[in-house]
C-alpha cells in the first residue's frame, strides 16, 4: 500500500491501524525501507506501536520523525510529550507539550493536549499549573478520559486533577516515586 494523498487513502489506512496493527506496521516498515528518512512513515509507525502496546518502541519512532522532519511539527512534539506521559516521564511530556504550543499557540489549547499537560502537572503534584491548563480548556470541553486522564467536563476534570496533584505529594512526602 502506498502512503496516503487523499483523505479517503488515509481514512482506508487508519481502518487497517484500528482492525489489524501488525499489518499496518508492515505497510509502514515497507515506506521506512523504501525512504529511511521519511518522517511521516517514522511517525505513522509510531501510531502502531502505541496500538499495540508497545510505547519505548512508538517514542524511538516519534524520535526520529522529529529528527527527519525539514520543519519542526507541533504535532510531533504533542505525541512525544504523549509517550513520555504514558512511560511516566511527566517533566519530558512537559518539555514537549510547551515546544508544540509554542509551534502551534492556535490549536494547542483546543483539548486534549492540554489535558494530558494539566495531568502531567498533577502527577507531579503541581495543582496550579494543573489547574491553570484545565482553566484553558474551551468551555464546553469533556472527554471520557482516554489513556488515563481525568474524565468529565472542566468541573470533573479539575476536581480530579486536584485528588491526582494531593497524592502525588502525599507520595513524595513518603519518599515514594511518582
Amino acid at each position: 500500500m502506498k502512503e496516503p494523498t487523499t483523505p479517503e487513502e488515509l481514512w482506508e489506512l487508519h481502518q487497517i491501524l484500528r482492525k489489524d496493527p501488525q499489518r499496518y506496521l508492515r505497510i509502514v516498515d515497507g515506506w521506512i525501507q523504501e525512504n529511511p528518512r521519511n518522517s511521516d512513515a517514522y511517525y505513522s509507525r509510531h501510531l502502531g506501536w502505541k496500538e499495540i502496546g508497545e510505547p519505548r518502541k512508538a517514542l524511538d519512532d516519534v524520535n526520529k520523525a522529529i529528527e527527519f522532519d525539514s520543519a519542526p511539527c507541533a504535532a510531533s512534539f504533542a505525541a512525544r510529550g504523549n509517550m513520555y506521559r504514558h512511560i511516566g516521564e511527566y517533566e519530558a511530556a512537559l518539555q514537549d507539550y510547551r515546544q508544540s504550543e509554542a509551534l502551534d499557540p492556535e490549536s494547542y489549547g483546543e483539548g486534549f493536549t492540554m489535558l494530558n499537560e494539566a495531568d502531567c502537572h498533577a502527577r507531579l503534584g503541581d495543582e496550579a499549573a494543573a489547574l491553570e491548563c484545565c482553566a484553558r480548556l474551551p468551555d464546553n470541553f469533556w472527554t471520557p478520559g482516554p489513556h488515563d486522564a481525568p474524565p468529565g467536563d472542566k468541573a470533573a476534570i479539575a476536581a480530579r486533577l486536584r485528588i491526582i496533584a494531593a497524592e502525588a505529594r502525599a507520595a513524595a512526602n513518603r519518599g515514594e516515586a511518582g
